[in-house]
């Protein structure tokens, strides 16, 4: 082999090698989550300090746990939305919730994913709840089937930080950096959570551990695993 076609083949093994170990990184199958209980709340004790933990609303202390597997960018997802807030607001006394990101790969799945850990980084628990809303709200700017065009997302994004009360710069910044500042993490640890409880679309809850059936995801649905799981505890600790 001459001396130049030695260099090409050294720089091709190098490409090769150098996507590898891209993918490796980015594959959500590699995270370690062996120390993690799936459907228990993941707090800053379980993850560390340098990470991002699970986004929650209601009593901590709650025997009875749900968590949702959703995405933003998914449409069935932004329907449910508005009966997500009315469960929440009528059993959040008694009900620890947990929202966990299971991305679908949609074209605005990841950026819309980021907008709402970025509120986390820079405003804390509440403002990503007021970010998760919004983007719910605005269900058909992230469920085409089309990348949100740059300078749009922009707009949308910094007017959703300016009504959530964060500085629009940091937080379009923080997106944009979502690989290096523990976003990315996250949103890979949700959905190494997710597969690990076979989760494999969105909406997907489970109440207590035991996975809601497709065809009980309604508010009837809901709300009927809810109050069985309920009165499971209740006979319990009485």
């Amino acid at each position: 082999m001459n001396k130049r076609l030695w260099i090409v083949f050294v720089v091709l093994i190098l490409i090769v090698l150098g996507t590898l170990i891209v993918w490796k990184k980015n594959d959500t199958d590699n995270i370690d989550i062996s120390n993690f209980d799936a459907q228990k709340l993941l707090t800053i004790n379980d993850v560390g300090d340098d990470n991002i933990p699970d986004h929650y609303i209601g009593n901590k202390d709650s025997k009875v746990i749900a968590i949702e597997y959703g995405d933003f960018a998914c449409a069935h997802c932004a329907q449910m939305a508005s009966t997500f807030s009315k469960i929440v607001s009528d059993y959040q006394d008694r009900i620890l919730f947990i929202y966990r990101h299971f991305s679908l790969n949609y074209p605005n799945s990841i950026v819309s994913q980021s907008a709402a850990e970025a509120a986390f980084l820079l405003g804390g628990e509440e403002a990503y709840w007021q970010m998760h809303e919004l983007l719910f709200k605005d269900d058909s700017t992230w469920t085409g089937g089309k990348a949100v065009p740059n300078d749009q997302r922009k707009e949308l994004l910094g007017g959703f930080a300016k009504e959530v009360g964060l500085d629009v710069d940091k937080f379009l910044k923080t997106v944009e950096n979502y690989r290096s500042n523990g976003i990315l993490d996250k949103t890979n640890r949700d959905k190494t959570l997710g597969k690990k409880v076979k989760v494999n679309g969105t909406p997907t809850w489970f109440i207590n551990g035991k996975k809601v059936d497709k065809n009980d995801m309604t508010d009837a649905g809901i709300r009927k695993a809810i109050d069985e799981a309920l009165e499971t505890t209740d006979k319990k600790t009485s």
